[in-house]
């Protein structure tokens, strides 16, 4: 089915679909003028002599009745081909855009000169372009794309990897499970309980993390991002019982799919380490 184009006449919408100009619309852009109805110029001798002359001498015509009305439901075809008329929400009277420029001359002389002047060209552009399937740039623009998705998923896999082997390596270095200071733990809870969380859980952003007491809600943990035996605050944040379980059993990708929310965190949690330490006057670390 041809797609339908919208043509605009100071902020009026005018339908233009294939070579079919809506009437219906040209009629209220123009300002809806009494006795000027696309029903009223239709009845009209010099309508009926044009198109009576349009059906013995032009040979260029299209089929635009079927194509361009049939499938939303038509109450009335001309038997020339040049007017449908249809119901629904693509209704009103449509004609081929050649008889739609003498109703635009009918309408008013402003209308009549933009008609000449933005419909030949629209029509004119949709005759010079290719089809969508046949266009060379679109063919390419595909291609690139595709190769770029490629790429993309072959990154994702190699950080997903790396990340597999920074955990295989702290694993043998690292060793014990080390828990984190009381001086941590406090910076972790006052990030957690600044904006943009709010006591809520960093990783989620959906389940209270901390108290209005500013106490950690029973179930909720700090929790090593990286490695259990690394203890400096911004190594871990304080996340929910789901997000906790989540991210111990569900293996490396889990925790490399959280990845943005945990920078997040630690950019927060760094902030706040900063504004104590210059409120206590002492140097960042």
């Amino acid at each position: 089915m041809t797609p339908i184009n919208t043509l605009s006449y100071h902020g009026a919408p005018i339908r233009l679909r294939g070579a079919m100009l809506n009437l219906t619309d040209m009629w209220q852009a123009a300002g809806r003028p009494e006795n000027r109805r696309p029903t009223d110029w239709l009845i009209l001798d010099e309508t009926q002599r044009f198109r009576a002359h349009a059906r013995v001498h032009w040979t260029e015509l299209e089929d635009p009745a079927v194509d361009n009305a049939v499938l939303d439901g038509i109450i009335r075809t001309d038997s020339d081909g040049f007017v449908a008329t249809l119901r629904g929400r693509h209704g009103g009277t449509w004609a081929h855009w050649q008889l739609a420029l003498s109703y635009a001359r009918y309408l008013s002389p402003q209308f009549h000169l933009w008609c000449n002047t933005v419909v030949r060209a629209a029509i004119e552009r949709r005759a010079g372009l290719p089809a969508a399937g046949h266009d060379p740039l679109l063919a390419h623009l595909a291609q690139q794309f595709q190769q770029l998705h490629r790429r993309i998923d072959t990154l994702e896999r190699h950080a997903a990897d790396l990340m597999f082997l920074m955990l295989s390596a702290q694993e043998v270095v690292l060793g014990n499970r080390l828990e984190f200071t009381e001086l941590g733990r406090s910076l972790i809870a006052k990030a957690v309980a600044a904006e943009p969380f709010g006591g809520q859980c960093p990783c989620c952003r959906a389940v209270p993390v901390l108290a209005r007491t500013g106490r950690t809600v029973p179930g909720a943990e700090y929790d090593h991002f990286f490695h259990r035996g690394l203890n400096k605050p911004e190594h871990g944040w304080l996340v929910c019982a789901a997000c906790h379980a989540e991210l111990t059993y569900g293996g490396y990708l889990v925790r490399f799919a959280r990845i943005p929310e945990f920078r997040a965190f630690q950019a927060a949690l760094l902030e706040q380490r900063r504004r104590v330490q210059a409120r206590a006057g002492t140097p960042p670390a």
